[in-house]
């Protein structure tokens, strides 16, 4: 896992970063991810589960080649939620502008830099959350009354001891109501460069009708009043920090701040969705240009779409793990059971399927020489764990995720590509096997692609011919197992567990017992399938009597 190592193990941007590369800068994924939690009426491509189980948050930090974090909130909002046919296109359009004018994506770095060093995670938030509070109304009071009183002072010396007082006052009311304002300093200086940088980028990309005529006329007046708010005195010279406190002196006694920070606050408001259009070009455009750099620069293919339930995927390897060995797999009509020992390759080939199905529906790429699948959604159950805050088992974790997916494929009529590691590997042996071989074919007769792991041989002899069967293999030679992590057709019927503890110098005695019990228990297990005629002659509902929720009639 060099890879990743290389990828978290940065603190810091570098000044010019090679973007042909995994990016090593520091990402705060629970940030970026608030984009995609933000984001309304849009459906996750794939559950909480299998993202976590796919390992996405690491597999975006390779793929993600993106300047700012304007960029990054984009990128993996792209990852976890449906895009629309529009962002799609947009993208797109992107892309092949730079696949046909490579040389400008130099000048596109520098405005995306520019940019940077403006952009916040937080612009979202506090756009969609408010989390802001306008100054109370009664500033305008105080305004009015400083603004009358010091005319009427100009007049009579009655007023100059009510202007006195009101100043002190509006002073105080003034640097309390600064201190909030200031809070959202970051935000303001980010609306103003989305206005500067989009007008920049657009016309780059020959996108200037992205905002018409009037959306730019107001992101202008908009840019112009966070420019105001956004101002600050750091790194200011002697005099211009004398002018500065002057006109602070000033903007105290009519609550000049309080009254222009409502009413850039109410601009915003009215115009919120010209600003996010505006933020989304920012992201789309560097989202862009980061897939450009990933399909260019990485071994990789554009899938095919297959209009049956064929999955053809051709030397496909997992991106995270240098010199990876490639696999290929073909899922026409039935099934896949895959066998094998342990760390043989099992998990990391059914994670390999995911993400590169997972990639070719979200970003159009995959890891692989080919790849042919039709749109399908991917749900697993990979990594349970237990769960000893919820007084939750192993072996709970898995029934409950099992249920979630009866329920999904009930539920759904688009297709699925259940991945599934270890079935019930939670329970006893008796258990998991008639559980296991159940679940299985049930999962036989509904829309859905299936690919599960498994040690049990009896339960691959209890789905005979529902099932294609595929394995993993390994050697044992000089005391060391050996693997070569190439799936191939058939069955694997031995086991490592032997070769595993021998090579760990474990005692003889033990090692003995260990095949002596192995071939006791195998052997009965054998006799009681034959007596029970089990084997080849199981007898399953068909489709049509499967209710709604999948229970029988």
């Amino acid at each position: 896992m060099n890879i990743i190592n290389r990828i978290f193990n940065r603190s810091s941007v570098e000044p010019e970063m090679d973007r042909t590369k995994p990016l090593g800068k520091s990402r705060n994924i629970s940030l970026i991810n608030q984009y995609a939690n933000l984001s309304e009426g849009l459906q996750n491509t794939v559950d909480d589960r299998t993202w976590k189980d796919l390992e996405l948050d690491y597999i975006f930090s390779f793929i993600d080649r993106t300047l700012t974090k304007t960029g990054e909130q984009y990128f993996y909002k792209l990852l976890q939620k449906e895009q629309t046919n529009s962002q799609r296109e947009l993208i797109n359009c992107i892309i092949n502008h730079y696949s046909n004018k490579p040389d400008q994506l130099l000048k596109a770095a520098q405005i995306l830099r520019k940019y940077e060093k403006n952009s916040t995670y937080s612009l979202q938030s506090f756009m969609h959350l408010r989390r802001y509070k306008r100054a109370p109304y009664w500033i305008r009071i105080l305004s009015f009354s400083s603004l009358s009183f010091a005319f009427g002072s100009l007049f009579h010396t009655s007023f100059i001891l009510p202007f006195i007082a009101i100043l002190l006052i509006n002073t105080a009311v003034h640097y309390y109501l600064k201190t909030k304002i200031n809070l959202f300093h970051f935000e303001f200086k980010n609306i103003k460069a989305l206005y500067d940088n989009y007008l920049k980028l657009a016309k780059l990309e020959n996108q200037d009708n992205y905002l018409s005529k009037n959306e730019i006329a107001k992101l202008k007046v908009i840019s112009k009043k966070c420019f105001y708010l956004s101002l600050n005195i750091e790194n200011a010279d002697e005099l211009s920090a004398a002018v500065y406190y002057l006109i602070e002196i000033i903007k105290a006694t009519i609550l000049y701040d309080g009254l222009q920070f409502n009413s850039t606050i109410k601009l915003i408001e009215e115009n919120i969705d010209i600003i996010q259009k505006t933020s989304d070009y920012i992201g789309i455009s560097d989202t862009s240009q980061s897939l450009y750099y990933l399909k260019n620069y990485t071994k990789g293919v554009k899938p095919s779409s297959s209009s049956s339930k064929l999955i053809n995927i051709k030397n496909a390897y997992h991106p995270l793990i240098e010199n990876c060995i490639v696999n290929s797999i073909s899922i026409d009509g039935a099934n896949v059971i895959i066998t094998g020992g342990n760390m043989s390759g099992k998990t990391t080939f059914l994670k390999t399927i995911g993400i590169n199905i997972f990639l070719a529906q979200t970003i159009n790429y995959s890891f692989c020489d080919y790849l042919e699948i039709p749109k399908i959604k991917v749900i697993s159950s990979i990594a349970s764990n237990d769960n000893l805050m919820q007084g939750k088992s192993y072996f709970m974790d898995e029934l409950e995720r099992a249920n979630i997916i009866i329920t999904q494929i009930n539920e759904s009529e688009q297709p699925h590509l259940i991945l599934i590691d270890e079935i019930f590997r939670g329970t006893n042996s008796q258990d998991r096997i008639a559980l296991a071989a159940s679940m299985l074919l049930y999962f036989n007769y509904f829309n859905c692609i299936v690919v599960v792991t498994t040690h049990d041989l009896d339960t691959i002899d209890l789905v005979e011919g529902m099932y294609d069967t595929y394995y993993f293999d390994n050697i044992y030679q000089d005391n060391q197992v050996h693997f070569d992590f190439i799936i191939k057709r058939g069955i694997q019927h031995k086991t490592n567990v032997l070769e595993l503890i021998k090579s760990l110098n474990y005692p003889s005695i033990v090692i003995q017992q260990t095949e002596k019990f192995r071939k006791i228990i195998t052997a009965h297990k054998r006799k009681a399938i034959c007596n029970e005629g089990f084997k080849g002659n199981i007898s399953v509902l068909p489709r049509s009597n499967l209710g709604a929720s999948g229970q029988s009639k």
